[in-house]
């Protein structure tokens, strides 16, 4: 699948589970609504640290016993940010696959760490 079909897919799963009903297309809660959705995809992020923090090895996938088949672990986790992000995108119609590429076009153009960052 492509990253545009991949997005489609993901913004469809949440419609679908009522994650999109009644939602607000302007003004103060649009703005308030797509707040929560980026804080949300921090918070995958910050579920992926507490499983480094645990031990997990970064590319280690596992199942506890009492959901066994959910995937925990940071991949789990980073996959869970990729879900929000195409959903937020595929919710505000934003081509996530040309930004995507338009952003790496660029990117090549910028010098050796961009200034000397080391992440």
């Amino acid at each position: 699948m492509s990253i545009r079909e991949l997005q489609a897919l993901a913004y469809k799963q949440s419609a679908d589970k009522g994650f999109h009903d009644d939602e607000p297309t302007e003004g103060p809660e649009l703005l308030m609504l797509n707040s929560q959705r980026i804080a949300l995809m921090h918070s995958e992020l910050s579920e992926a640290l507490e499983e480094l923090r645990a031990g997990q090895p970064v590319n280690h996938t596992y199942y506890k016993y009492d959901k066994p088949t959910k995937p925990e672990g940071v991949p789990s986790e980073m996959a869970d940010v990729v879900i929000r992000v195409m959903d937020f995108c595929g919710a505000n119609e934003i081509d996530l696959e040309a930004i995507i590429t338009e952003k790496l076009a660029y990117n090549a153009t910028r010098g050796h760490k961009h200034g000397g960052k080391q992440f």
